[in-house]
């Protein structure tokens, strides 16, 4: 895909998401109001007492908990937070419902209402007095990992520089932190408009809209109230390197590429970022965020739809490997259960 192909693609995106918007918005507004929590059930821990709350967002149209899925829980919970687990799931086993309550304060089954954001509607309104946290985490199961402490990262994470934080960020349609990890400090949960925002967030089923008016509108809400963002993993910081790296490569050895069958895609990627295009990181910078910058994460629709082509996905393996002791199994066998005429 060319320049001019990518920016055509993005100009009917934003006029189909337009249309969208106007022709969905009224009745999605009426749905503002419910609660599609359906099933819950009290885990070991409790919440009553926490100061540090991670809400954990799942799906599984099995009603399975996949072991990649309780590595990431056991990582919050030594991180020191309390994990409310809310599913989108038609069903939980009974089995993941047991092993979930050794884990969890709380857990919670909803109709797949609003997808992630209105579960953390749902799962927000059962924290009685969110200002009283040190912090609260919103997450999902949409990444694998940890492949590092999430302790140690989440130090990077200072209050004194931003109110709330994310992994990664993108300029795409609007600045925003990607919302597969949120971190918010206490300033941001006394805040009117936090408050205001999650009461807004309506149980739309299109993706389009969650994306735009809740995923991107969060960032700018929150900005417009005044409060300071921060990614951990900033995208300025990698596309600069990626941009440095492909010039000196370009001049060193005009031929560099000539041989890689990733070629064409490497050219493309580096007119894209000099033409300050903006990409999805989680997708574009997969690798040296992974391989320099002790990035902590793969995307799971990386590996199971790639949907932006990205080349060379099949070396996620090694990518992991030689960064982190993480055992890879969890993705491996996670991805025998649903891959489907793919291989990877």
């Amino acid at each position: 895909m060319g320049l001019r192909d990518f920016r055509q693609t993005l100009t009917r995106r934003r006029i189909r998401n337009f249309i969208e918007h106007r022709t969905s918005w009224m009745r999605v507004r009426l749905a503002r109001d419910p609660t599609w929590v359906v099933q819950r059930w009290d885990g070991d821990g409790g919440l009553a007492e926490a100061k540090r709350i991670a809400v954990f967002v799942h799906y599984d149209d099995k009603g399975l908990v996949h072991p990649y899925v309780l590595f990431y829980l056991e990582q919050l919970r030594e991180a020191g937070y309390s994990i409310l687990f809310v599913t989108n799931s038609p069903r939980l086993l009974p089995a993941a419902v047991d092993v979930l309550r050794a884990r969890c304060g709380l857990i919670l089954r909803r109709r797949n209402r609003g997808y992630d954001f209105g579960a953390y509607k749902d799962a927000l309104r059962e924290i009685p007095d969110l200002a009283a946290l040190d912090s609260l985490i919103l997450a999902n199961d949409s990444v694998y990992g940890p492949f590092h402490a999430l302790g140690a990262l989440l130090e990077k994470a200072d209050p004194n520089q931003a109110d709330i934080w994310g992994i990664t960020d993108t300029f795409q349609h609007y600045y925003h932190l990607q919302s597969y990890f949120l971190l918010m400090h206490r300033p941001a949960l006394a805040a009117t408009e936090f408050h205001r925002f999650w009461k807004d967030v309506c149980y739309t089923q299109s993706k389009e809209l969650v994306v735009h008016h809740h995923e991107i509108g969060f960032s700018r809400r929150m900005l417009a109230a005044g409060l300071q963002l921060e990614a951990i993993f900033p995208y300025r910081t990698v596309a600069m390197e990626l941009i440095d790296d492909l010039q000196r490569r370009s001049y060193d050895n005009p031929d560099w590429a000539a041989g890689l069958p990733q070629r064409d895609y490497l050219k493309w990627l580096f007119e894209a970022l000099m033409a300050g295009i903006p990409v999805n990181p989680s997708h574009f910078f997969w690798e040296p965020l992974l391989r320099r910058h002790g990035y902590p994460f793969l995307k799971r629709e990386l590996l199971t739809r790639n949907p932006c082509s990205v080349p060379l996905t099949q070396y996620w393996e090694s990518a992991v490997r030689q960064v982190s002791g993480y055992d890879t199994r969890l993705i491996s066998r996670h991805l025998q259960h649903v891959l489907r005429d793919r291989s990877i």
